[in-house]
């Protein structure tokens, strides 16, 4: 029998898929059981899962899919499968701040999250177990992948937002604009932005008590913001595509700040024994001077002979300057205080990193080298409990790690790892120098993981040790004047935060779920005791006694039901954490305090694909009140936001996206820290950052593209987690 067939494959991924043919018999003979079949059409059709298993990471689709539309990275982010945001912040459920790589190359300014559009994107992985290739002070992972467009000569893209809060005078205006030009296998590009924010008298609950043996010391009040600044960010590079399996190239990164004034006034009344004692009205202005940064970075990816080598080079600096004047009205009398802050920083770091296949697995083998030296200047006037600061800190980190991937058949992928850090730390007090420190560590953090597939699901377990270094900030040995009553500093003894992590996770059809399990030792906290018998506290940071227990589960099921693409996370966030503290009122003196409230998360994603290049979109995030670390969250949290997109022209170079976002102005949380001898309470706690001092707000944003081609760069930052403590 001779077969024609003509096959129009649409999609030939997923669990099921329906076949449809049209056949006609174009010769028949009655003497002979041979004959020709034509099939003039075969259609085989079937929905592609967006999320999947692989290599130890949940990878979700973008491209093709309705996230592609979601805007910029950072939105759509926050719809990925195991990701939500927490307040203004993304997070990794269970896992907190992830780092971000964009193929391949780490991220070293959060907003370029922002720049970055959905559209551009194809895949996004997300790493909540990362092994012993990262550095040990990494939780997790995401790692972008760009769509791998063709093309020669000049494109470019433009993008402009403006975003407008509905109940307050916050607005942020951001455009940029990337070149890149492509001949052969050259690559040269560039790009800027520009960001310009306004704050008008952001409003903030603050309440402070005190408890001695016979006094109670109450602050109660309101804080108030305002803030302007406007940012410029430019970028430069070329990349040099070899072959087909060798590249290199070279970026330089300049940030500098134009504008930067922020205003913060503090109204409270201070009492005593619940008696009014004093009223205070303080404001600080702080302008900051020459915050800039620098960037340098080379790399070179590529395959000597069955070796595949990833190199990287950084140099990155970073000054700045800030003048503080705090003008200070109470009914005890006035005081003006003068404060200045320099800091200069230095880093230096470099990774090798090389792979061989062996046996029927892979052998990776990697060595990193980061150096550091900052340099901080504090003096003050004004107040006389208070003194000038002059330090320095040097840091040197030498790791070297090995991971083998073990395919083992019939069974799955066993992956071993370990990873070896010596940090000599160095802190030096210039102006006291017995509060000077010198410390090295030695440590090993082994990371073992096994994925498997039981039919049409995917599992894999995975175990690992991590550490939290405390940034240089929370190092800092100077006290920081924040009012009469409230000072402020580090704490250069503070030892590093050590994790024990185990992880489930798997995938079947459009279900994903992940339970992990963490046992943390030496947890970094910010810790408030009285300074004084007047009132006055001092805030500061301390590594916890007693190790916390945190258990994390979650479950996504993303279905798409004809124009209909719904994302919905039900999840649970459990911590174990309780101290006996110093408490007065007590008969025994102790009271004991448990932060061990759960709290649960209910997210859910929709977006329907309409005719003639519409999108609408209605997404809800919520969370329960809940004890997280030291802070208990008062209220729950619910942000509701619509959008309406339409992509313009034909090829759809022009996209228009109209958002509005917690339309029923529900996305604020108060909170409560309780320390047993001090009480803090604060309103509105995610309001500080940029863009989110009031999730209430409208958003409109354009994007213009022509020519467009992507750039092959490949390079990545060696020294991301030093950089984010600097």
């Amino acid at each position: 029998m001779i077969m024609k067939v003509k096959v129009f494959l649409t999609t030939v991924v997923g669990a099921a898929f329906c076949v449809s043919a049209t056949a006609q018999q174009t010769e028949v003979r009655n003497d002979s059981v041979d004959y020709n079949l034509s099939l003039g059409e075969l259609v085989v059709k079937s929905v592609a899962p967006k999320t999947k298993m692989r290599g130890g990471a949940m990878v979700t689709r973008i491209q093709g899919t309705v996230l592609e539309s979601a805007g910029s990275a950072e939105d759509m982010l926050a719809r990925v499968p195991g990701m939500m945001r927490m307040g203004g912040q993304l997070q990794v459920i269970g896992k907190g701040t992830p780092i971000y790589y964009i193929n391949g190359r780490k991220v070293q300014d959060a907003e370029e999250l922002t720049r970055l559009r959905s559209h551009d994107i194809r895949e996004v992985e997300v790493i909540n177990s990362p092994g012993a290739a990262y550095d040990a002070s990494v939780n997790a992972v995401v790692r972008i992948k760009t769509r791998r467009q063709q093309g020669e000569g000049l494109s470019g893209r433009f993008d402009a937002s403006d975003d407008q809060a509905l109940r307050s005078g916050n607005n942020n205006l951001s455009s940029s604009l990337n070149l890149n030009y492509r001949n052969k296998g050259f690559d040269f590009f560039g790009g800027m932005t520009f960001q310009n924010d306004y704050l008008d008298d952001h409003r903030s609950l603050l309440e402070q008590t005190t408890y001695g043996a016979d006094v109670t010391h109450t602050q109660t009040g309101f804080t108030h913001a305002d803030q302007t600044f406007s940012r410029m960010f430019f970028n430069a590079g070329m990349n040099w595509q070899m072959d087909d399996d060798n590249s290199l190239g070279i970026k330089i990164e300049k940030g500098t700040w134009l504008k930067n004034h922020y205003r913060f006034r503090m109204e409270e009344d201070i009492l005593r024994n619940g008696v009014k004692e004093d009223y205070l009205n303080s404001v600080s202005n702080i302008d900051y001077k020459n915050p800039n940064t620098l960037l340098l970075n080379a790399y070179y990816n590529g395959k000597i002979g069955k070796w595949g080598i990833d190199a990287t080079v950084d140099y990155y600096s970073q000054k700045d300057k800030n003048n503080d004047h705090v003008d200070e009205q109470a009914e005890s009398g006035a005081r003006t205080v003068e404060s200045m802050t320099e800091n200069v920083s230095h880093l230096f770091a470099a990774r090798l990193i090389a792979e061989h296949p062996l046996w029927t697995g892979k052998l990776k083998l990697g060595g990193e080298l980061t150096t550091i030296c900052r340099d901080n200047d504090y003096r003050i006037s004004g107040v006389a409990n208070i003194s000038d600061r002059l330090s320095k800190v040097s840091e040197q980190n030498y790791a070297a790690f090995m991971e083998y991937g073990l395919m083992i058949p019939k069974a799955g992928m066993l992956t071993l790892g370990m990873r070896y850090e010596h940090v000599a730390f160095d802190f030096d007090d210039l102006t006291d120098p017995s509060r000077s420190v010198k410390r090295n560590h030695d440590d090993f953090f082994p990371s073992l993981s096994f994925g498997t597939r039981l039919g049409l699901m995917q599992l894999q377990l995975s175990y690992g040790i991590k550490t939290t270094r405390p940034t240089y900030h929370q190092l800092r040995s100077e006290i920081d004047y924040g009012s009469k009553y409230t000072l402020q500093t580090g704490n250069p003894l503070l030892e590093n935060e050590i994790r024990h992590t185990l992880d489930l996770s798997g995938r079947w059809r459009f279900l994903a779920f992940s339970v992990n399990y963490l046992h943390i030792k030496d947890a970094i906290y910010d810790w408030t005791s009285p300074y004084d018998d007047n009132g006055v506290v001092l805030i500061g940071m301390v590594n916890f006694d007693r190790p916390i227990d945190v258990f994390c589960a979650f479950v996504n099921a993303s279905p798409t039901i004809g124009v209909w693409t719904t994302s919905n996370t039900v999840g649970v966030q459990k911590q174990w954490l309780s101290f006996d503290l110093d408490d007065p009122r007590e008969a025994t003196g102790k009271r004991h305090v448990a932060y061990e409230k759960p709290m649960l998360i209910f997210n859910s994603d929709n977006a329907f694909r309409l005719k003639h290049d519409w999108q609408l979109e209605l997404n809800s995030q919520f969370y329960t009140k809940a004890h997280y670390r030291n802070v208990r969250l008062l209220e729950p949290y619910w942000n509701l936001t619509a959008s309406v997109q339409k992509s313009f022209l034909k090829d759809k170079s022009l996209v228009v996206r109209l958002s509005v976002a917690d339309i029923f102005n529900t996305a604020r949380q108060d909170a409560l820290i309780d320390l047993g001898n001090y009480t803090l309470k604060q309103g509105d706690v995610f309001g500080q950052g940029r863009g989110n001092y009031s999730f209430h707000r409208v958003s409109l944003s354009l994007r213009y593209s022509f020519n467009s081609v992507k750039s092959k760069y490949k390079g990545k930052s060696a020294g991301e987690e030093v950089i984010k403590r600097i």
